[in-house]
C-alpha cells in the first residue's frame, strides 16, 4: 500500500526522470543508438555547482501547525524528494537533512544561522560540504469553502483552498554565492475524508504536497535536470 511519501515521489518524477535505456535503430552500414546521458545544470548555475562534490539538503519553516496537517512531516518528505532529485548530478554525494541535523543537533537552523559564516565554515570543515540546498516554507494559507470544484463547475460540497509559498536556495559554501527561486501555488479541491484510514496518508497532506511539487520541479529542472535522451550514429560496417 502506497504512502503519501511514495505518492509524492511518483507525482514529482512521473514523466520527469528518464530511466537509463538504450536501443538500436537502423540496418546496413550503421546503427543509431538511443541512450540516456546525464544533463548539465543550467549555464547560469554551472559555476556554482562545479567542484561541489558533496551537497547537503535542509528544510525549515516557521509556520505554526495546522489542524489535521503535520507540516514537519510534509517538509521532511519534500526534502527527501529534493535529495533524490539532486542525485541526477553526476559524481556527487548528497547528504540528507537527518545526518546534518544529527551532527549539529545543538544548532537551531533558520535563515539567520544557515547564511551565517560560522555555520557555513562548520558545514565545510565537519561534513566536508561544498554546497547546500536550503528549503523554506514561507507561507501557508488554508480556507474551507462552502463549494468545491467539480467536472462541470462548482458543486455544493465543502472544499479546501490551500496556498503555499516555497523558497529554495542553493549556496556555494566556499564562495558564499547563492541562487534562489521562490514560487507560490494554490490548490482548491473537494474536502476528502478518509473513512477507512490507512489509505495513502492524510488527504490534506497530499494536497499540500501536490501544491509544493511545482516549484520544487522548476528548481530541480535548472539545478539537477534529469538524464536526457540522446541518439548517436555508429558505423558497424566492420571496416
Amino acid at each position: 500500500m502506497k504512502t503519501a511519501g511514495s505518492f509524492f515521489a511518483c507525482m514529482i518524477w512521473a514523466g520527469f526522470a528518464l530511466g537509463c535505456s538504450s536501443g538500436a535503430v537502423g540496418r546496413g552500414m550503421g546503427e543509431q543508438i538511443r541512450f540516456s546521458a546525464p544533463a548539465a545544470p543550467d549555464k547560469e548555475l554551472l559555476p556554482l555547482v562545479e567542484g561541489a562534490k558533496n551537497i547537503g539538503v535542509l528544510s525549515t519553516t516557521n509556520i505554526e501547525p495546522v489542524q489535521s496537517l503535520d507540516i514537519e512531516k510534509v517538509m521532511g518528505r519534500l526534502t527527501d524528494a529534493t535529495a533524490r532529485g539532486l542525485r541526477n548530478l553526476k559524481d556527487r554525494t548528497i547528504i540528507g537533512q537527518d545526518e546534518i541535523r544529527w551532527h549539529f543537533r545543538d544548532v537551531l537552523f533558520d535563515s539567520t544561522t544557515i547564511f551565517g559564516d560560522s555555520l557555513q565554515q562548520a558545514l565545510r570543515s565537519e561534513l566536508e560540504l561544498d554546497g547546500m540546498v536550503y528549503i523554506t516554507l514561507r507561507s501557508l494559507d488554508s480556507k474551507v469553502t462552502p463549494v468545491s470544484p467539480g467536472p462541470f463547475g462548482a458543486v455544493n460540497s465543502p472544499g479546501l483552498n490551500l496556498s503555499v509559498e516555497l523558497e529554495l536556495v542553493y549556496i556555494n559554501l566556499h564562495t558564499g554565492e547563492k541562487w534562489s527561486q521562490a514560487g507560490r501555488r494554490s490548490s482548491w479541491q473537494p474536502v476528502q475524508v478518509d473513512m477507512v484510514g490507512g489509505g495513502r496518508g492524510d488527504p490534506t497532506e497530499r494536497q499540500m504536497l501536490m501544491a509544493l511539487a511545482s516549484p520544487l520541479r522548476q528548481f530541480l529542472t535548472r539545478l539537477a535536470p534529469p538524464p536526457r535522451r540522446q541518439t548517436r550514429h555508429f558505423d558497424t560496417s566492420g571496416d
